[in-house]
């Protein structure tokens, strides 16, 4: 019955573990490559500049597209680690859902356990100067981490679109 169930989802399990992990390797890479520049530039332009433009530039700009990111963020780690589960399941790429997970968990991980999640959190919630410290450690930290987040669900990714090559070959 369970196994009957996995195999029934294990291919829209697939497709939605694909599409969330194309989408924020996207973002994690458009951070690296403009978001986060920019707001290094505001940190490096002065405290007044970020102080002044970035809460301005958070406050027009509402909660809602902050609130989907981490929604879109959140459901992908989420379908990497159940599309584990239906492909332990249902006994198909296993080794692929399990690289796809680990790769597609390990970001989050990183942010977090790095404290770069907290550095960044006190980066763009600040209304004044931020502190030189702080600064500092984001200006260092920012473009890596978030390189390293793209690498990584670049190889979720990876490991997603070689599934079907996978079953190709099992039906040979």
């Amino acid at each position: 019955m369970a196994r009957a169930l996995a195999a029934r989802l294990y291919w829209p399990g697939w497709v939605l573990a694909t599409v969330l992990t194309g989408l924020v390797a996207g973002f994690m890479l458009g951070h690296a490559l403009v978001l986060g520049r920019f707001v290094e530039w505001l940190l490096t332009a002065g405290a007044p500049a970020h102080g002044l433009l970035y809460p301005a530039f958070r406050a027009t700009s509402g909660r809602g597209g902050l609130t989907v990111f981490y929604a879109v963020c959140g459901l992908q780690v989420i379908s990497v680690v159940a599309f584990l589960v239906l492909a332990l399941a249902s006994g198909r790429a296993r080794g692929a859902a399990a690289l796809a997970a680990a790769a597609g968990v390990l970001w989050l991980v990183a942010h977090s356990a790095s404290g770069f999640g907290a550095l960044e959190r006190k980066v763009v919630l600040a209304t004044g100067e931020v502190p030189v410290d702080v600064s500092e450690s984001f200006l260092r930290l920012n473009i890596p981490i978030h390189l390293f987040h793209a690498a990584t669900l670049t190889a979720a990714l990876g490991a997603l679109l070689a599934v079907p090559r996978s079953a190709l070959r099992r039906k040979d």
